[in-house]
C-alpha cells in the first residue's frame, strides 16, 4: 500500500472534522474536543479504506480517478449514518446550495425533503410561495416520483437539483404522487429566478397584525421587529404569526424570535452526542402583552418547530393549525478544502419542558386542516377569531415559568 494513499485517506479524515464553518441553514454549536493528533496518529483506523484504494489504483481493470474514489468514500460514511439530514454535497452542488442561501437561483421553486418516500422517491419539503411550483398547485409532503423521464426512486437530493434547476425560461415536467389522489399529476413548470422571501407583514381587520415568516436567516429576528414594531405603531390589539411551510434556519434566530415574546426562562435545550446539554435562553425585552397566534402546518420545520414549541409551553401563544414536520437536528455546515460541503446532524434540541419533536413535531393547540379547494383559509380564520376571543376578554395571556 503506498504512502500516499494512506496520507490521503488520513487528510480526508481531518478535512471531515476540521474543516471551517459557513453560514447555514441550522448552525448549531460543533462538535467539542476533538484532536486531530487522532487521526494523524490512528492510521490502522483507515488502513483499510486506503489499501482498497491503493488496490483499485493498481488493479482495477480501467483507470479511477482518485476524487471519484474520495467523493465514494465520504458517501459510504455519510450513508452508514442512517440519517436523513447528513448529507454530502460535491463542490458544483455546494456552489448551487450557497447561492439559495444568498436569496435568489433559477428553478421552480421546490425545497426538497432529505426523508424519501417507502418506495426510495423524492419528497417535497415545501413549494416556495410565489414560485412556479407554489401557483400550479404543488403542495407540502408531496413525491416527486419523476423529474422529467427521470425515476427518482433511489435518487439524491444533488442530483435531483441539478435536473430540477436550469436556465430561465426553459421547461421541467414533476410527476406528483399525492396522499388521497388516486392518479399521478403531472406539471409542467417553467424555470424562472426564484428570490427568496424571508418576512411580509400586513394589518387584518385594521387592528390585527399578520406576519409570515419564510426562513429563518441572519437578519430574521431584526426584520420581524421592525414590522412588529411598525405594526404596534398602527394600533393593532393582536398578532398573527404565520410559520407554514418555513422550513427552519439559524438555530439564534429561532431563539431572538422567540424572545420578543418570552420573557425570561429557556427557548429550547439541545443535546450533543457526549450527553452535554445547553439551554439557550430569552435574551429580555419581550412584549408580554400583546394576543399572540402562531400558526403552523406539515410543512413548518427546525427553527419554526422551536418557536412554536416554545411559546406553546409557556402558553405565551396559541398554535393553530396542522402537526409539524418533526425536525428536531441542529445540523452544522462544514466548507471542505476543495470546495465541497458537508450538512452533519451535531445535536439534538427538545422544547423548554423538555418534549422531543424529532418525527413528532408540535401538535397544534387547535387542529385546522387546510383545504386548498376552499376560497377561503380556514386556518387563518381561525386565528383571527382566536385574536378576537383575546380582544374580548374570553382569553387571557397566562405566561408559565418554566424552571432552568
Amino acid at each position: 500500500m503506498g504512502k500516499k494513499n494512506v496520507l490521503l485517506v488520513a487528510l480526508l479524515a481531518v478535512l471531515v472534522v476540521f474543516s471551517s464553518f459557513t453560514a447555514g441553514i441550522f448552525m448549531g454549536r460543533y462538535l467539542e474536543e476533538k484532536k486531530v493528533e487522532k487521526y494523524a496518529q490512528d492510521l490502522p483506523s483507515v488502513q483499510k479504506v486506503a489499501e482498497v484504494l491503493s488496490i483499485i489504483n493498481h488493479g482495477y481493470v480501467e483507470p479511477v480517478s482518485d476524487k471519484k474514489l474520495i467523493d465514494g468514500a465520504v458517501n459510504g460514511m455519510i450513508k452508514a449514518l442512517d440519517d436523513p439530514y447528513t448529507h454530502y454535497q460535491e463542490a458544483q452542488c455546494f456552489s448551487a446550495f450557497n447561492e439559495e442561501m444568498s436569496g435568489h437561483f433559477y428553478g421552480v421553486g421546490v425545497n426538497l425533503s432529505n426523508n424519501k418516500s417507502p418506495d426510495g422517491e423524492l419528497v417535497v419539503e415545501y413549494p416556495i410561495p410565489g414560485t412556479p411550483a407554489e401557483k400550479a398547485g404543488i403542495e407540502a409532503k408531496d413525491i416527486i416520483a419523476k423529474i422529467g423521464d427521470k425515476s427518482t426512486k433511489g435518487m439524491d437530493i444533488n442530483t435531483a437539483v441539478k435536473l430540477i434547476r436550469g436556465d430561465k425560461g426553459t421547461k421541467v415536467s414533476l410527476t406528483i404522487k399525492r396522499e388521497g389522489v388516486k392518479n399521478p399529476m403531472v406539471f409542467d413548470l417553467v424555470r424562472e429566478q426564484i428570490n427568496l422571501p424571508n418576512v411580509f407583514s400586513k394589518k387584518l381587520d385594521n387592528d390585527i397584525g399578520y406576519i409570515q415568516i419564510y426562513e429563518f436567516n441572519g437578519e430574521t429576528s431584526n426584520e420581524v421587529k421592525k414590522q412588529y414594531d411598525k405594526l404596534k405603531s398602527e394600533g393593532i390589539k393582536g398578532l398573527i404569526l404565520d410559520l407554514r411551510n418555513n422550513p427552519g434556519g439559524m438555530l439564534d434566530e429561532a431563539v431572538n424570535l422567540a424572545s420578543l415574546w418570552i420573557p425570561d426562562g429557556p427557548i429550547v435545550k439541545t443535546k450533543s452526542r457526549t450527553g452535554h446539554e445547553q439551554e439557550r435562553d430569552a435574551i429580555g425585552g419581550a412584549d408580554t402583552k400583546m394576543p399572540l397566534v402562531v400558526l403552523v402546518n406539515k410543512g413548518s420545520a427546525s427553527a419554526s418547530e422551536i418557536v412554536s414549541g416554545a411559546l406553546q409551553d409557556y402558553g405565551r401563544a396559541v398554535i393553530v393549525g396542522e402537526t409539524t414536520f418533526g425536525k428536531a437536528c441542529v445540523q452544522s455546515v462544514i466548507t471542505l478544502s476543495d470546495g465541497s460541503g458537508l450538512l452533519l446532524t451535531t445535536e439534538r434540541y427538545y422544547t423548554p419542558k423538555g418534549r422531543m419533536i424529532q418525527k413528532k413535531g408540535i401538535k397544534p393547540d387547535i387542529v385546522v386542516k387546510f383545504d386548498h379547494k376552499a376560497k377561503t383559509d380556514a386556518q387563518l380564520n381561525k386565528a383571527e377569531e382566536v385574536i378576537r376571543e383575546f380582544i374580548s376578554g374570553k382569553r387571557q395571556i397566562k405566561i408559565a415559568k418554566i424552571a432552568s
